[in-house]
């Protein structure tokens, strides 16, 4: 019975470590999707968001929505690096043109 009432205890200890990190990471999931939004409204603002980006970014905010937020993390990740791709090749092709008008 001692041997029992030990599992016990360290089952109960660890119940909150596990809602703890549930907690952490629906939060870095949020946070995840923020970053990937505000990079998005940069390349929209561009005019250059891609439709793969808006995909990854439906697919983060439905994994949130159904509580899988390694996968809305991960889903909003990929979403941001397009954004970021996307914004690149707007800077690019504008310099690129600069360069074609102006020689």
């Amino acid at each position: 019975m001692k041997g029992f009432r030990c599992g016990l205890v360290l089952v109960g200890l660890l119940v909150p470590v596990a809602a703890s990190a549930a907690v952490a990471s629906k939060a870095s999931a949020a946070s995840a999707i923020a970053a990937a939004q505000a990079e998005m409204k940069l390349a929209a603002s561009m005019q250059d968001q891609w439709i793969a980006t808006v995909a990854a970014m439906k697919d983060a905010r439905l994994a949130l929505k159904q509580g899988d937020f390694a996968a809305a993390e991960t889903a909003a990740v990929h979403a941001k690096a397009l954004a970021s791709l996307s914004v690149e090749q707007a800077k690019a092709q504008r310099a690129l043109w600069v360069n074609e008008a102006v020689h």
